[in-house]
């Protein structure tokens, strides 16, 4: 009998011969047989091309079980407290402890009872000891639950009223609706609701633990939102639909697409990961903060014990104030504004004048036994004097007229409408950054060099036979001030510099 009535539903394609249908319509008549043949054959209606109402209160019956699902997933607060919920399910008391050590404001803290080379050891063990734990097991516990969450939220997120309303206008949503009264709809006008609850109800598997789920979910809530019989129910019932196939066909015949597939939406969250990363980045952050701490403390005591007189900046553009703007819109910025500044100061307080006055007399004057190591001293000063040209020309570069001062500020002004022009800030800031890095590694070299010298010399000066310079007593004469007090002085002054171009440069 249900053979003779797909027959006749065929005729109207093209009566019945199987030759002259095309394979559009060959296929539809193979879905019509497996219609005839489905369990759920009821929810169609094959005459008229309609929908059954008994598929119509299969969908309200769900709606009512998933009702307060979707009226507790409206509440933010829960929803964020629930993700909460679930990462705290799989820690044991260990990791919780750990977590707490790592707390950024527990960090904060313990820097005033703790050294600061104590305290980042401490933080790195901590570090550790949460990655050994959260290892891959953990990690894929939490993800996996969670992504229960979502496809359940999936679930509860699909559009019931809208397809209800389909079989009743008058249908509203909420807890005390009335009942609907169903009439049968046009499969063509159903198609693409029940496509889209097939792709978000493929992951409904009765495999699953959905008792953790519940669990977890009344603990959020503060009451049972779905009783764990309810819910074996429901699953039940929508997995021997799903598994009929009957829902397949029906979007095929109503969207007159025979080979229309579900496209499954089944989450795919890594929550975990990205929780421990989270959790590992605020840690380093911490670690990375009390190392600039200790490193301005450091520039800030070797900074006084340089500059005697007092220090400022010796630039004008290439300086920490202009490069704040940069740094608050996420922008690279003078990474080496302050090291830049502190060598162009010793450059022209000591270097220009005080040290190549007493390298005067020590390389045009001294009579040296060994000439490599005048020459070597001589071309170290050279390239530290060599070095202000360079340094005022960057500076220069970046002011209102200069070519990258220019280039930026015109970057700076479309930025807003135009967002390829932050790559084009970055790239000029990093190529200047990156002069400023070689010029600070070039000073601490020469500088080294000079120090080294300088040191062998006032080893030197006391000898009652000199190794190095044999004429100390003349040089002493023409000297302002005695020669191993001065080298004494420039050795401890370049050696602090050398350190504190060092730290500038990281």
């Amino acid at each position: 009998m249900a053979g003779d009535l797909v027959g006749k539903v065929f005729s109207f394609f093209s009566g019945d011969s199987n030759e002259n249908m095309s394979d559009k319509e060959l296929i539809l008549r193979q879905r019509y047989k497996e219609l005839a043949e489905n369990k759920y054959a009821k929810f169609y209606r094959v005459k008229t091309d309609e929908v059954d109402i008994s598929l119509g209160h299969f969908f309200y019956t769900l709606y009512k079980l998933i009702l307060p699902i979707r009226v507790f997933m409206k509440d933010v607060t829960k929803i964020t407290r629930l993700r909460q919920i679930v990462l705290e399910a799989f820690m044991d008391a260990s990791i919780i402890e750990t977590v707490k050590k790592l707390n950024p404001v527990g960090i904060t803290e313990r820097t005033r009872t703790t050294p600061p080379e104590e305290l980042t050891d401490q933080i790195r063990k901590d570090i550790n000891s949460l990655t050994a734990r959260f290892d891959k097991d953990r990690i894929n516990g939490i993800n996996r639950c969670y992504n229960l969450v979502m496809i359940f939220f999936q679930l509860g997120n699909f559009n019931f009223p809208a397809l209800i309303k389909k079989f009743d206008a008058n249908f509203t949503e909420g807890p005390y609706s009335l009942e609907p009264k169903f009439t049968m709809v046009k499969s063509s006008l159903l198609a693409n609701d029940i496509g889209d609850f097939l792709a978000v109800s493929q992951g409904l598997i009765a495999d699953n633990d959905w008792k953790t789920l519940l669990k977890l979910l009344k603990i959020c809530s503060g009451e049972e939102l779905i009783t764990e019989n309810q819910f074996t129910q429901m699953l039940i019932g929508i997995r021997d639909v799903l598994n009929s196939k009957i829902l397949e066909i029906i979007v095929q015949l109503g969207s007159k697409n025979p080979v229309w597939i579900c496209k499954p939406k089944i989450p795919d969250e890594h929550i975990a990961e990205a929780w421990l990363d989270a959790r590992l980045s605020k840690a380093n952050e911490c670690i990375n903060n009390i190392k600039t701490t200790e490193r301005n403390k450091e520039i800030a005591i070797l900074v006084e014990g340089i500059f005697d007189s007092g220090y400022d900046d010796k630039l004008e553009n290439y300086i920490v104030n202009k490069s704040t703007g940069y740094k608050k819109r996420g922008l690279s910025y003078f990474s080496y504004a302050e090291g830049l500044n502190y060598l162009m100061a010793f450059l022209k307080i000591y270097i220009e004048t005080e040290v190549q006055e007493l390298c005067d007399i020590l390389l045009i004057r001294g009579q040296w036994k060994n000439i490599n190591n005048s020459k070597e001293m001589s071309e170290a000063l050279h390239q530290l004097i060599e070095l202000l040209e360079p340094i005022a020309n960057l500076d220069e570069s970046l002011s209102e007229d200069g070519s990258n001062g220019a280039r930026l500020k015109a970057a700076l002004v479309r930025i807003e409408r135009d967002q390829t022009q932050a790559r084009y800030i970055n790239s000029i800031i990093e190529n200047i950054n990156d002069l400023a890095q070689e010029y600070l590694e070039s000073a601490a070299h020469h500088c080294a060099v000079i120090a080294k010298h300088l040191k062998s010399l006032t080893e030197d000066i006391p000898k009652k036979h000199p190794e190095m310079i044999i004429n100390w007593r003349e040089l002493n004469l023409v000297s302002k001030e005695p020669l191993l007090q001065q080298m004494s002085k420039y050795d401890t002054k370049i050696s602090s510099f050398i350190n504190l171009m060092h730290l500038c440069a990281q």
